[in-house]
């Protein structure tokens, strides 16, 4: 795993709650090198071209983030659109379900992303109401395979399971305009950034 005292900051939460408008942000307003999952290497194209089942999709993320996480520079700010933790949560739904209990699924998942080269410093869990989500996302045209209403609400259930077991997740409201996101957004960013990148 590589060691950096730069920040790797990922940036979560189910489809339609801004995610990509605020990675694009905090790499505007802040310098962080921006970084989406899935990526547009071989490995991310094969990802999207086919519905794959929970299982393989699941290890096909793992592969791909290994990938291209290894090569990441630890002289720079990353600000990432999606992380391992997608996984855990949208592949999670059907996949925790094959466990004996939810702890099992979780032990399971922090296990094995200790095998990544690099897991994000912190995350921003962005969350919203789903009936606002599915607005937005349809604003943007047409649904993927991961948009559906009953899905996404057990997605960002996924997520809300994780509050209180992990220390580097921020959970942060989206139910409201871009520029009120932003704000708290970069709120945070100003509590984790050393004071001499701020001036």
């Amino acid at each position: 795993m590589i060691h950096t005292s730069r920040l790797y900051i990922a940036i979560e939460g189910i489809d339609g709650t801004g995610k990509t408008h605020v990675t694009n942000h905090i790499s505007e307003k802040f310098g962080f090198v921006k970084i989406q999952e899935p990526s547009n290497d071989e490995l991310g194209k094969f990802i999207v071209n086919k519905n794959w089942d929970p299982l393989t999709d699941f290890f096909l993320f793992m592969a791909d983030r290994s990938n291209f996480l290894k090569d990441l520079d630890p002289d720079k700010n990353f600000v990432s659109d999606r992380s391992l933790y997608s996984s855990y949560a949208y592949q999670g739904v059907y996949l925790s379900k094959k466990f004996p209990s939810y702890d099992d699924y979780f032990n399971f998942f922090m296990q094995i992303g200790k095998l990544l080269p690099r897991i994000p410093d912190f995350v921003f869990v962005l969350h919203s109401d789903i009936d606002l989500a599915l607005d937005r996302i349809g604003k943007r045209g047409t649904f993927s395979r991961f948009e559906k209403r009953e899905y996404l609400e057990g997605v960002q259930q996924m997520y809300f399971n994780l509050k209180g077991r992990m220390n580097n997740l921020k959970f942060i409201d989206s139910n409201c305009s871009l520029d009120e996101l932003f704000l708290s957004v970069d709120r945070e960013i100003t509590e984790l950034l050393p004071r001499d990148h701020l001036l």
